[in-house]
């Protein structure tokens, strides 16, 4: 199966739930035009659908489940597998995995209780190589990483 886009989401406000979109513009060293995630390591956050649907399923629920909004929902991409440095892409974009993993917080029911959480180990959020823009549907690959 190839990995493609399912989903897009931007938030012009930290702790606003995002609103989805059917595209998304993302400038390069900068992030997503109009997100408030600007420059930085995690200028765009990813997740798959698999992730999201199991955090959806579980009786006990998670800090972030709601809180947690991904940029660029994905089907058909292991993310657990990506590592920082691996180079994706998506649309006419590229995006660098910059963090593999998403940060637990002590406020976590399921932390605190020593539950595992899918979202803490397949979260990423990656920094932008190359200016493009990603559509609902468009697909993606995973790079060969060159030597700079």
């Amino acid at each position: 199966m190839a990995a493609e886009v399912v989903g897009l989401t931007m938030c012009s406000k930290k702790g606003e739930p995002g609103v989805s979109v059917s595209e998304i513009r993302l400038i390069k060293g900068f992030g997503i035009e109009g997100d408030f995630r600007q420059g930085g390591e995690r200028q765009v956050s990813l997740l798959s659908v698999e992730v999201r649907c199991w955090m959806e399923a579980q009786s006990e629920q998670g800090f972030c489940y709601q809180r947690f909004r991904e940029n660029v929902l994905m089907k058909g991409l292991r993310m657990e597998t990506l590592e920082p440095g691996s180079l994706l892409s998506v649309g006419s974009a590229k995006l660098r995995i910059s963090k593999q993993r998403k940060q637990c917080f002590n406020e976590c029911a399921r932390f605190s209780k020593g539950i595992s959480c899918e979202l803490s180990r397949c979260a990423a959020f990656a920094v932008v190589e190359q200016s493009g823009t990603i559509r609902i549907n468009d697909s993606i690959s995973i790079l060969p990483v060159t030597a700079t």
